[in-house]
């Protein structure tokens, strides 16, 4: 499955259509909740170069057979056709990975073979999928910037990030104003590149629209934070949801949620709700 996630992101999209077709083959592969968790990283973004080389060694490393290579590749196929049209990338895909398939006669001349298509990208690490579940954008941020470009203070900030996001999403929308306190909390708690702090951003607006878990964050950013800090989170919090000038409903409940899940009464939330009016 991973080699046909590939496929389908060779255009750099990944269609519902494409998407439905690989879920119909997990139900008929029986995968499990666990094996379709090991799958959703790279289906949330395209993998790396170097990525999709170790998909590829890992399924011809097992499937040996001239008819094992042929059924790959018309699995291949059918999902590029899943949303009825194939783009010029995808025909390109098909075409690399039909002649590598059907060329080569033992693993280790495949491997050979695709030694060439993968010379764009540094090597990437491993897929760290405890990391991609504990924290999203942090891993997404990693993926996109660097391992070197990582600060240490921002993991927690991507916490914090997807929390703002949280918020700032409640009512359906986020206001550019919202986003913009987003950037600006952000920067007055870390050290960022320009590049690196608008990339962060626009991963906390992707994924806020997705839908972030928000027990799974605030449980791993209040590790080891006081009663202090945790009334500031919230103030913080306030902050984005009045920055376009008004809190909805939806954000107030949103907020009451974080709320509780920050271990704070509701006396300290209303009080929290009437210092945000106040500024």
């Amino acid at each position: 499955l991973k080699v046909l996630i590939a496929a389908a992101w060779a255009d750099s999209r990944l269609s519902h259509s494409e998407l439905n077709y690989l879920k119909a083959l997990a139900q008929k592969f029986n995968l499990n909740d666990a094996d379709w968790l090991a799958l959703e990283p790279h289906l949330e973004d395209p993998p790396s170069e170097d990525e999709v080389k170790a998909f590829f060694q890992d399924l011809l490393s097992r499937t040996a057979t001239s008819s094992g290579r042929n059924e790959v590749i018309r699995h291949i196929e059918r999902i590029l056709n899943a949303d009825a049209q194939i783009t010029a990338e995808e025909h390109d895909f098909l075409e690399q990975y039909t002649l590598i398939l059907k060329e080569a006669s033992t693993v280790e001349v495949l491997i050979g073979r695709m030694k060439g298509l993968f010379q764009k990208r540094p090597p990437a690490g491993l897929v760290d999928l405890d990391e991609f579940i504990r924290n999203k954008i942090f891993f997404k941020l990693r993926r996109r910037i660097g391992t070197e470009q990582v600060t240490p203070e921002m993991y927690r900030l991507c916490l914090l990030g997807g929390l703002m996001g949280i918020v700032a999403q409640a009512d359906g929308e986020i206001d550019p104003r919202e986003l913009q306190e987003i950037r600006r909390q952000l920067q007055a708690r870390g050290r960022f590149e320009t590049e690196s702090l608008e990339i962060l951003v626009s991963i906390i607006e992707e994924e806020s629209v997705r839908g972030l878990d928000r027990a799974r964050l605030i449980a791993e950013y209040t590790r080891n934070i006081g009663f202090e800090e945790r009334v500031e989170v919230l103030d913080l919090l306030f902050a984005v949801a009045a920055a376009n000038g008004s809190l909805t409903y939806a954000e107030l409940e949103e907020l009451r949620g974080i709320s509780s899940g920050l271990g704070l009464s509701h006396r300290q939330y209303i009080d929290a709700k009437l210092r945000s009016r106040k500024d």
